[in-house]
């Protein structure tokens, strides 16, 4: 399930009808590409209500009648919080059933089937992808890709799960219709990204080992090589110049950042140019370009550049220099 373009969706917006059609339609502007069926003769009602936060999505949804929903992959990730009743869910091979104290991560990496046959009441959080790599990267210090591979299941009654539902519901109360939430972007900026670091460090992950490993102590050489890349962003260093600088051998470089940094010396070092690229998109002054600016990080090859770049940020070099 996906996003869609935040910056052209209404701040809030609530709907309710029988038509599935129109369910589709709308849900499909606020999630993902979703079809809806109605199972049977019977007919449906539903009434729903999402408020858009930018980087966090809230919706409510209140359905009554038999009904099929299926989403096509799309590479982003909601939270289903049953609030009554609950939906049999099948994503790719895993298939479960949800209930107010069962939800579920559903990433949008596989096809999505949802099948409902009484009344139910769900909140969902849809969370954008690329905000969610972008702090995932931050916390483990390397470019990040492909499906993160959340664990599906999430116990809302105990631990983590309770905290993630609360944090959601505080989240929905806070934006429903003029709520003083929407009045304090950066309460809501600094919500949003609370909710996403509780997901990151509570729910297992492909990337839970290396968060775990990120926080560990790192030996002295790998921190001085991380402090001569930062003094040299701007210079065509060498592996063998960064080992040197720090007194080791290239293995014990390699080893080192392996190890505790859970990639390779130089592919650290692109993604700290990456980062000084984009610092620097954000502050451009009028008529710079992406080429301009990216020669002086070392980067020349725009097309490898702009591949890298999106899969690092989520967005092309050019997007971001023109939302400065």
């Amino acid at each position: 399930m996906a996003l869609g373009d935040s910056a052209t969706r209404p701040d809030w917006v609530s709907f309710e009808g029988r038509d599935p059609d129109r369910l589709a339609a709308t849900l499909t502007s606020w999630v993902s590409s979703v079809v809806v069926r109605p199972l049977g003769r019977e007919s449906i009602y539903y009434k729903c209500a999402w408020a858009n936060a930018g980087i966090v999505s809230i919706g409510c949804t209140h359905i009554e009648g038999r009904v099929l929903f299926e989403s096509e992959a799309d590479g982003q990730l909601v939270l289903l919080v049953p609030l009554r009743g609950g939906v049999d869910l099948r994503m790719g091979r895993e298939a479960f059933r949800t209930s107010p104290g069962r939800g579920a991560v559903i990433e949008g990496d596989r096809r999505i089937v949802a099948q409902s046959s009484s009344a139910r009441e769900h909140m969902f959080v849809a969370i954008d992808r690329a905000a969610l790599l972008r702090q995932l990267c931050d916390i483990v210090e390397m470019p990040v890709s492909g499906a993160l591979e959340f664990s599906p299941e999430l116990d809302l009654l105990s631990g983590p799960g309770t905290a993630i539902a609360s944090m959601a519901e505080t989240l929905r109360a806070g934006l429903t219709g003029d709520a003083p939430l929407r009045r304090s972007p950066l309460a809501l900026t600094n919500l949003s990204e609370a909710l996403i670091q509780l997901l990151l460090d509570t729910v297992p992950h492909r990337f839970s080992e290396k968060m775990r490993r990120a926080v560990s102590p790192v030996p002295r050489h790998v921190k001085k090589a991380v402090d001569f890349m930062r003094a040299n962003l701007s210079r065509p260093i060498t592996l063998v110049e960064v080992a040197a600088a720090c007194g080791v051998s290239s293995r014990t470089l390699q080893q080192g950042f392996r190890q505790f940094k859970m990639t390779t010396p130089m592919s650290y070092l692109q993604d700290l140019r990456l980062k000084a690229l984009r610092e620097e998109l954000t502050q451009a002054w009028p008529g710079q370009s992406v080429a301009d600016i990216a020669l002086k990080w070392g980067f020349t090859h725009m097309g490898r550049l702009a591949t890298d770049y999106r899969n690092r940020f989520g967005e092309l070099p050019s997007q971001t220099l023109r939302s400065c």
